[in-house]
């Protein structure tokens, strides 16, 4: 979607797209830029409302995500004026790099993003909770009212099931990403594999996704976590099932870093680095 003056001027843009999800109908919105001289008027917040009142029943999308930047907080205000929801928060993500003091946007330190979602249409799932993580996720997924049934992730890694992960890695930004769709009881020596690959590849930040939908997810939390794994997030319709992920950071979390505007986004910043601390053993 653009924006144009009453010359035919292009002011704004914004953009509805497939992105990291493995669900292809689960569709980013961003991409958002709004000329310099606008910067200061409601366009970009009309960017945001207007193509979230028109792209989706155009398309028949039951559900967008977002990934609000946290070195300032006018993202994260307007999205959550559209409808929003806070779900997780991806620590030091973007290199400081990619912000310029042109645009206002310069930081100190690597910049995390929050992870927002907003329900145009539900599924209902049965979903498997991880005794460490249970309590927070239960208070994640009470404002997304999705009509899911919860169990605690307490089964075994079943045997019989081969593990099948694809492994993705963005140089220039230092991030790597694990995603599972099948886990089984290979995976720990099938994880450990892959993270030699990240390990001498120079990455800064690792984040692993996999489905909350199995009753062994404690399992792999819990293996996750003992290789130095915190919590991320949940992330609805992820994998058209509800996913979750973790993520690992060299050295120490630009926590300072990460500007957090609602009461509900601050809980889960601060969940996320006591979750830290407990993992690595660090006291801040």
């Amino acid at each position: 979607m653009v924006t144009r003056t009453d010359e035919g001027e292009v002011i704004g843009h914004i953009a509805l797209y497939r992105s990291s999800p493995p669900n292809k109908d689960l569709y980013e919105q961003g991409q958002m830029m709004v000329r310099h001289d606008y910067r200061q008027t409601m366009m970009a917040t009309k960017l945001v409302h207007e193509s979230l009142e028109k792209i989706p029943p155009r398309y028949e999308l039951e559900q967008v995500w977002g990934e609000a930047v946290c070195n300032h907080l006018f993202t994260q205000q307007t999205v959550l004026g559209q409808g929003f929801y806070e779900t997780g928060l991806e620590m030091d993500l973007m290199p400081a790099e990619s912000y310029s003091q042109a645009n206002s946007q310069a930081t100190n330190g690597r910049v995390s993003t929050m992870v927002v979602f907003r329900n145009f249409k539900t599924r209902p799932q049965t979903i498997y909770l991880p005794v460490v993580y249970e309590e927070m996720l239960q208070e994640i997924y009470a404002t997304a009212d999705c009509g899911h049934t919860f169990f605690t992730a307490d089964a075994v890694l079943p045997a019989d099931i081969a593990t099948v992960g694809e492994l993705q890695m963005f140089a220039e930004a230092g991030v790597a990403r694990l995603t599972f769709d099948k886990i089984g009881g290979n995976f720990k020596d099938y994880f450990d594999s892959l993270e030699k690959q990240i390990v001498t590849s120079g990455i800064v930040v690792t984040q692993v996704f996999i489905r909350l939908t199995r009753p062994w997810t404690g399992a792999v939390v819990d293996a996750l976590r003992q290789r130095g794994y915190f919590f991320g997030g949940a992330l609805p319709r992820w994998f058209d099932d509800d996913g979750f992920f973790m993520q690992k950071i060299v050295g120490s979390p630009n926590f300072d870093g990460a500007n957090i505007y609602s009461k509900r986004a601050k809980k889960i910043k601060e969940f996320i680095k006591f979750d830290w601390q407990a993992v690595t053993g660090t006291i801040l």
